[in-house]
C-alpha cells in the first residue's frame, strides 16, 4: 500500500512538472526564431539615404518588438506562476488524500482497538465499584481480617457481619462465607488415622448446618464464595450446594487470599451479568 502511494506521488510530480518545462522550452525556441528573423543586414560605406531609413524603421521595429516581448514575458510569467501554484495545490490535495488513506488503513483500527480495551477496563472497574460484598465470618468473634482490607482496597464495598441476628436485610450480590478464620471446622489430619474418617464426616455436617443457617437468616440469591483453609482436605458438600440449597444458583470456592480475590471478582462479573440480563 505504501509503495503504491509513493509511486503515485512520483508519477504525479513527473507529469505536473514536465509540462511547464516543455512550455518554457517552446517559448525560448520562439524567441530565438524572432531574433533571427529581425537580424540587421551588414552595413557598408556606400549605404545611402534609403538604407538609413530602412535601418531606422528596423530599429524602431526592434524596440517595439522588445517592448512587446517584455510584456509577453510578463504574461508568460504570470501564467507560469498560476500554473505552478495550481500544480502545488493539486500536489497538496494528493498528499492529503494519501495521508487520509493511510490513517484509515493503519491508524484507525489501532485507535479502535485501544478504545475497546479501555472500555473493557472501565467496565470491569465499574462492576467492582458497584458491587457490594457480604462477608460473613462464621463465628461469634468480630475481628479485623487481611481479606477485608484486600477486598476494600480492590474497590469493593464490604459488609462485615458475623451475628445472624444483626442483619435482616436481603443479601448483597455476592456472599463470602469464611471458614478459615472461624475455627468451627476441625482438622482431620490433627488426629489419629482411626478417627480421621469420623472428623471428615463431622466437618461435612458442620459445613451443611452453617450454610443452612446463614441462607435462612436473610432473603436473596447471592453468588456464593466459600473460603476454606488449604491442607485440611476437600469438603464434599461444596460440590452439592446447588442441589442441597435451592437459593444457590452459582458458587465458587477459594483457599488462599489471592484465590479469594480472584473468586470474588469473578462472582461480581457473574452477578452483574445476571442483573443486566
Amino acid at each position: 500500500m505504501r509503495k503504491r502511494n509513493r509511486s503515485n506521488i512520483q508519477e504525479f510530480i513527473v507529469q505536473e512538472w514536465l509540462r511547464p518545462l516543455t512550455f518554457i522550452l517552446c517559448i525560448a525556441a520562439a524567441v530565438i526564431a524572432i531574433y533571427k528573423l529581425i537580424e540587421l543586414p551588414p552595413t557598408s560605406p556606400q549605404v545611402g539615404q534609403v538604407e538609413s531609413e530602412v535601418l531606422a524603421r528596423q530599429l524602431e521595429f526592434i524596440l517595439k518588438m522588445n517592448s512587446a516581448f517584455l510584456g509577453f514575458l510578463g504574461i508568460i510569467g504570470a501564467l507560469l506562476t498560476w500554473f505552478f501554484k495550481n500544480s502545488l495545490d493539486d500536489a497538496k490535495k494528493v498528499a492529503r488524500e494519501i495521508a487520509r488513506q493511510e490513517l484509515a488503513t493503519h491508524l484507525q483500527p489501532l485507535v479502535k482497538e485501544e478504545i475497546e480495551d479501555l472500555d473493557r477496563s472501565l467496565l470491569a472497574e465499574r462492576v467492582v465499584r458497584e458491587t457490594v460484598i457480604d462477608y460473613h465470618l462464621t463465628s461469634d468473634r468480630d475481628i479485623s481480617l487481611l481479606e477485608h482490607s484486600l477486598l476494600e482496597d480492590r474497590g469493593f464495598r464490604v459488609n462485615k457481619w458475623h451475628d445472624l441476628r444483626e442483619e435482616r436485610t436481603p443479601f448483597a450480590k455476592v456472599l463470602v462465607i469464611d471458614f478459615v478464620h472461624s475455627g468451627i471446622l476441625p482438622n482431620p489430619y490433627s488426629t489419629q488415622n482411626d478417627d480421621r474418617q469420623k472428623i471428615f464426616q463431622e466437618r461435612e455436617n458442620i459445613f451443611k448446618h452453617t450454610i443452612s443457617r446463614i441462607l435462612s437468616s436473610r432473603k436473596g440469591n447471592p453468588i456464593l464464595v466459600i473460603y476454606i483453609r488449604p491442607g485440611e482436605g476437600r469438603i464434599a458438600a461444596i460440590d452439592t450446594l446447588t442441589t442441597d440449597f435451592s437459593e444457590i444458583k452459582y458458587y465458587t470456592s477459594a483457599n488462599t487470599p489471592v484465590a479469594l480475590m480472584g473468586a470474588v471478582v469473578d462472582a461480581a462479573y457473574v452477578a452483574d451479568s445476571i442483573y443486566r440480563s
